[in-house]
Order: structure tokens, then sequence, then C-alpha cells
């Protein structure tokens, strides 16, 4: 095999054919990367090499076209096939010569990646995984094109029936598409997805490392080898009967490999290589579904063959996680009637309903792909909520008592939109009002209060019920704007924790601490704490605009322990009583705290407050300026509050690549290096050898 391997790259690099194929696919791959990468600053290499893959339909076909039917134009096979050599042998040492050639411009290629991670966050185990793909995917590609070539010593119908196989593979998706709508069509559909070698490619590029789609790859390439022994044995053994019969045996044992393989948990053969960790459970998760004590059947509504695959993987992993967790998929045209069992409204495909003992809860597709403006791109960014809307609904529907907000209502308060209180129910939270002048104590099982900017003070007999409330371990979130009212009654409360609201619009003097042009919508320095930590971890922004500082008081209890959560930095100033917003000798300078936190060990419990001085913190378009962060923090604040930090942990998971950040004149000095140098070099090479090869004769 070793002397047939040597033999054959030598006819590749002796020849100009291996390098015109290694210049033309490096100039290709070179486009795609200048166009993706260097210029639309995409953060992943997958795809690039996705989109050379039709470039394999070509150059796979013209690689392979003489392995075996060169030889028989050129009469040499009658000579290589009866040499003391097993057949076997000469097909692997051709078939691994092919290899090799194609791998080559991939080994190239792999320094693209680490060019990348030099101008931000590369996911590289997703990268290199596609790498790894690509060749499984080549090779069997290769293996199909020997098999042709060993038919008939006719180069260019060997080329054409090559590509006309590997076009059909590549198209079978999408013919299985249309097929599907007849009977025959619908019985096939299933077993379509077994001819196509090009699709599970896009699996590693979304992020996810199958051992499936190589074991098939790896099956399907073995296959075809074999046929190709055989098909060169039988011209010497004339036993076509042995021949079928070991091909049928082969073909079967192939597909009862790739079937059991089929079979293993996910957790075994699949690993999550995407940035985000988008088919991956959290730890929360699966401490909860493998410890649940009842059943929860989710159920994914959605037409037989148009199943999502990412809900259908990320479900795969509930099921697997925990013993309690049944999923089923049910097709609304043959039950047309399962949907009306939960809700009235109509519901999308792909939706899912999660089922337990006593409750129900219908999660939306919607939910399920969030989208955001996000600041750091000035783009529409979309998310995947499937673990944070699959994960709260479970608990939803298995908790014995869910947290409750009461939302203090009677002072003029900003209603809260509906996007809020969708978040709310995502979290488990049941939202109630509640008019303290109503009412002589506040009820026993609220987890919180909510002021939500109130623009008129409370009254002393609201004061006297609020008061009593917090000194015996209350909780309570307010939000706050600018007013021109007076609130003694209120700021007294406050007082009490030693907090004090400073009337003044907060202007940011660091252009690092404001959105550009807007020097009173702050982008507040993130304090380390309960509430705030998730968006350290993860580089969030948080948007106040037009927001009031907050004053910490010093002639407070010894046991009020008072933490800073949000602040200004030290370049910022307080503007009273005018539109110019720029500084003037008088105004008072920061840092000015934000948001805070305050805590006190009561009689009952611990007394728990949170203050925010932006009163359009909650407003749906600037919380979808920082994807959904403000809301994010009030949700944070609420599981502090309930004492159920945990359940804000799991948040939507964006489906976007990173960016980049790369100068024109950076992106250009790259696209020069892999679109014309290395191409050009490779060509240089070439000529060089053939020349030289020429001069010897």
């Amino acid at each position: 095999m070793w002397a047939i391997y040597k033999k054959e790259i030598g006819s590749f690099y002796r020849s100009m054919m291996g390098y015109l194929y290694t210049a033309f696919f490096l100039l290709i791959a070179g486009v795609f990367f200048t166009a993706f990468n260097l210029q639309g600053g995409v953060a992943e290499f997958g795809y690039v090499l996705g989109n050379t893959m039709v470039v394999l339909l070509v150059v796979i076909p013209v690689l392979t076209m003489r392995t075996l039917g060169g030889e028989q134009r050129q009469k040499t096979d009658q000579l290589l096939f009866t040499a003391p050599v097993k057949i076997s042998s000469i097909v692997l040492g051709k078939f691994f010569a092919v290899l090799t050639v194609f791998a080559i411009p991939l080994l190239a290629l792999t320094l693209c990646p680490l060019v990348l991670s030099r101008y931000g966050t590369i996911p590289l185990a997703q990268s290199y995984s596609c790498f790894l793909a690509f060749l499984f995917m080549g090779a069997t590609c290769i293996s199909i094109g020997i098999f042709v070539s060993s038919f008939t010593e006719n180069q260019i119908a060997a080329a054409v029936v090559t590509f006309t196989l590997l076009l059909l593979s590549y198209l079978i998706n999408g013919i299985g598409g249309i097929i599907k709508g007849n009977v025959i069509g619908s019985a096939i559909y299933p077993y379509i997805g077994w001819l196509s070698l090009f699709q599970r490619y896009y699996d590693f590029v979304d992020g996810l490392f199958d051992v499936g789609h190589l074991v098939y790859y790896t099956g399907v390439t073995m296959l075809f080898l074999f046929f190709t022994v055989q098909s060169v044995e039988k011209r010497f053994r004339k036993n076509f009967v042995y021949t079928a019969v070991m091909c049928v045996l082969v073909t079967v044992i192939v597909v009862l490999a790739n079937a059991i393989a089929g079979k293993v948990p996910t957790q075994y053969t699949q690993f999550d290589t995407s940035a985000s960790r988008l088919y991956s459970l959290s730890e929360k998760t699966k401490n909860m579904v493998g410890n649940l004590n009842e059943q929860v059947e989710l159920y994914l509504i959605a037409p037989q063959g148009k199943e999502d695959e990412k809900l259908t993987r990320l479900l795969e992993k509930y099921e697997s996680t925990g013993s309690n967790i049944k999923v089923e998929y049910v097709d609304p045209i043959l039950s047309p009637t399962f949907v009306q069992n939960y809700t009235s409204d109509k519901v999308s495909d792909n939706s899912i309903i999660a089922v337990g003992t006593e409750r129900y809860k219908v999660i939306r597709n919607s939910d399920l792909y969030p989208s955001n403006y996000d600041y750091n791109t000035g783009k529409v960014t979309n998310g995947f909520d499937g673990e944070g809307q699959i994960t709260s609904a479970i608990h939803f529907v298995t908790s014995d008592k869910l947290s409750k907000i009461y939302v203090v209502t009677g002072h003029g308060e900003t209603e809260l939109s509906e996007q809020f209180g969708s978040a709310l129910e995502k979290e488990g939270v049941e939202q109630a009002s509640l008019n303290l002048m109503t009412i002589s104590a506040v009820p026993e099982d609220a987890g919180c209060l909510l002021f939500h900017v109130p623009v008129s003070d409370i009254t002393k007999e609201e004061e006297e019920v609020l008061t009593s409330y917090l000194e015996n371990g209350g909780r309570m979130i307010l939000v706050t704007g600018i007013s021109a009212a007076e609130m003694p009654n209120l700021s007294e409360v406050m007082s009490g924790y030693g907090l004090a609201a400073v009337q003044g619009l907060v202007v940011e003097g660091d252009a690092n601490r404001s959105i550009p042009s807007y020097p009173n919508f702050l982008l507040p320095e993130i304090k380390s704490s309960t509430i705030t930590d998730p968006f350290i971890a993860s580089d969030g922004l948080l948007l106040l605009p037009n927001a009031h500082a907050i004053t910490i008081l010093l002639d407070v209890r010894s046991t009020v322990e008072t933490s800073i959560l949000l602040t200004t930095s030290s370049n910022s100033w307080l503007k009273t009583g005018t539109s110019n917003l720029n500084y003037k000798a008088g105004d008072a300078a920061g840092p000015f705290a934000v948001g805070v936190a305050v805590e006190e060990s009561a009689g009952n419990g611990e007394t728990r407050v949170a203050w925010f001085s932006s009163s359009s913190l909650l407003t749906d378009d600037i919380d979808q300026m920082v994807s959904g962060n403000n809301t994010n923090l009030v949700l944070n604040s609420i599981g502090w509050m309930t004492e159920q930090e945990d359940s804000t942990t799991i948040r939507p998971k964006s489906t976007e690549s990173k960016t980049l950040r790369l100068t024109f004149g950076q992106a250009m000095q790259w696209t020069l290096l892999f679109v014309a140098v290395i191409p050009l070099v490779v060509l240089a090479v070439g000529i060089v050898v053939c020349v030289r090869r020429r001069c010897q004769k």
C-alpha cells in the first residue's frame, strides 16, 4: 500500500494537477474567508468551509476520475492488479493518496481561526471540529469517486457520473421536501437523510460535534471502498453471485453499525462546541430535572418532518437527564384537537406544552426565539431561550408554591409592559396589584413589593403599613425617576434604611459610560453582588436614561448593610433646573450611585430593599438596546428578594456569531495573503517543478 501511495502522490505533484487543485481551493476558501470573516466580521470559520462545499462537487470528480480508470486507459491495470499486492492495498493506497491531496489545503487553512483569534473571541473547538467533519465528508466523496472510476477507462465519464451522484446527495434534502407531499414520498422521506452526505456537516457549523455523523462518514467510506475492491476483483474472479452477496452483506453490516450508533444516548455521542453552549444544559437544570418527584410531559407541536432540530436535540437532553421527563411529538394535522385541551389560542408550529400533575404551561415558539437590539453591534440579534423557557415551565408545573410579587398602585405608577409580564411568567413568578390604602398589612404570601415609578407620595397610613412590613423582614424593589413632586413619606421610609434621593439629572462625562451624543443615557459601572454578578461574568451592559442620584446616609443603624450596585464614573456631574447638560462650576461632581441594595436582619426574617433611579429602566425600547439586561436586572432582584437566585441564571443564548474587530488595513493585509500570495506561491512552486522535470527529460 505504501508503494502505491507514494506513486500516486508523486503523480499528482510531478504534474500541475496537485498544485492547481491546492491553489484553486485556497483561492476559493480565501475569497469566502475575506467575505465572511475579514470583511463581515463573523467569528466562526465553519461557514467558510460550508460555502466551499460546492467546490467539492467539481474538484472531487477531477481528483478521482483517473485513479482506476486511468490504469485501464493506459493498459497498466492488468500488470498492477496481477502484481504480488492485494487489490485492497492498491485501492487503499490510491484512496489515501487522493485524501492527502485533498487535505493539504485544509491543513493550510487551519491557520485562519488562529488569525481571527487576534481580533476577537473565536470558538476554536467549533471551528476545528468543522475541519475534521469536512475531512471526513471529503473522504466519503473520494471513495464514491474512486468507486465510479473502477467501472470505466473514460475519465470524463467517470467525472460526470461522480459529479451527478454528489450533486444528487447535495440536493437530496430539497428533493425530499418536494416529494413528501404524496403517499410514496411521505413513506420514503424519513430515509432520505441517509443519502445526504453534506447536510450533516452543518451540525458541526452550528456547534454540535456529533460522533454519529463521523461514524456515518466512516461507514459509507468503507462501504464504497469495499465496493471498489469487489468491482476490480470481479474482472478476475468472474463470480457475480459471490460479489453480489458480499456487497449486500457488507452493506447490511454498515447500516446496522450506523443504526446501533444512532441508538446510543446523545449524551455520549454529541458534544456542544458552540460559543454560547446552545446544546448544553446548565447544572441548575440538571439538578432540578434529575430530582423531579413527579412526571412531566413535554409535547413538541410540529408537523411530521418539520420539527425544529435545536428543540428536538434539547428535548432529548431533558429526557436523558431526568427519568420523570417524557417527550412526545404531536402533529397538529394528525391531532387537530390536542392543543385545544390546553389553550383556545392558536399555537404556532414548534411550540411546546409542558404538562405536570396539576398544572400545565404553553411555551410559544416566539418565546423560544427572542430577538433584541444589541448595543454593542447596533444590530438586532436573535437568541435561543429553549433551556430557559423549558426549565421555567417544568419548575412552574411541579412547584408546590410559586413566588408572588405585588405591584403597588395608587400613586400614578407606570404600568409594567407585557414584555416584562412575560418575563415574570417565564420565571414562574405570579404578579398581582396591591393598593396599600385598602389594607392594614401586606399579604403574607408576598415575595416582595414592586414600586414602579410613583409620581405622588404615599400617605401616612401607607407609610405605616410599608414600614411595618419592612421591619418584619419584608422585601421591596423601588424604581424611581426625576420628579418635581415632594415625597416626604416615601423618603422617610427609605431614610430608615440609610438611603435618600438627590433630585437632578445625572450626566456622564466618560464617553465609555454613556451612549454617544447622549451623556444622560448612562451605561453605569456594575459592582459585584448577587444581583449583578451575571452581568459582570457576561460583560453585559445596563442602560439607565435620565437617572437621578441615590445618596447613602451615614446616620443609620449599624445593622443595615448597604451595597452599591450601579455607579457612574468620577467624571459625571449633576444638573438641576436647566436643559443645558454641559458641566458648569458648582455642579455636584460624581461618582453617583444609581442602583443600591440594602439588607438587615429583622425579627421575622431579613429585610431586603433594592432601589434603581431611572424611570425608563423597564421601558421596552430601552431594555432592547441592552439585549433585555434591564429586565434581567429586576428579575435578578426579585430572585434575591424571594431567595430563589438560581432561577435567574438561565438567560437566552445568542444564536448569532460574535463580531470581530478589524481595521480596513488589517482586513486587506490578510486578504492579500490568503487570496493572492499563498495561491500564487503554490502555483509558482508547481510551475518550477514541472519546468525542472521537462528540462531533466
